[in-house]
């Protein structure tokens, strides 16, 4: 989880990134105080935001487990608890 936590954060921050590595080399290293100050903030964070949704989408799409069926949830029958299941297709009612 923290794996996905920080991939996710390198997506938010990727356009800053990028944006002052463009600046700092534009610039050179002696206008390094002024070089996220007319940063266009709005810009950034939306491709930022934008580039998360992208990852998200193919987390999400890559990571399909391939668990066919219907999910049973853990009950309790003659007192013993009986845990979650997925039963297949052919014992599902009609």
């Amino acid at each position: 989880m923290t794996r996905v936590m920080l991939v996710y954060t390198i997506l938010l921050l990727l356009p800053f990134l990028i944006f002052g590595g463009w600046r700092w080399i534009a610039k050179g290293a002696r206008g390094h105080k002024e070089i996220m100050s007319d940063a266009p903030v709005l810009v950034l964070l939306l491709l930022g935001i934008s580039l998360v949704g992208v990852g998200l989408y193919f987390l999400a799409s890559k990571e399909q487990t391939g668990i066919s069926g219907r999910y049973v949830p853990p009950v309790i029958k003659d007192g013993k608890i009986v845990p979650g299941h997925f039963e297949q297709s052919s014992k599902l009612p009609n």
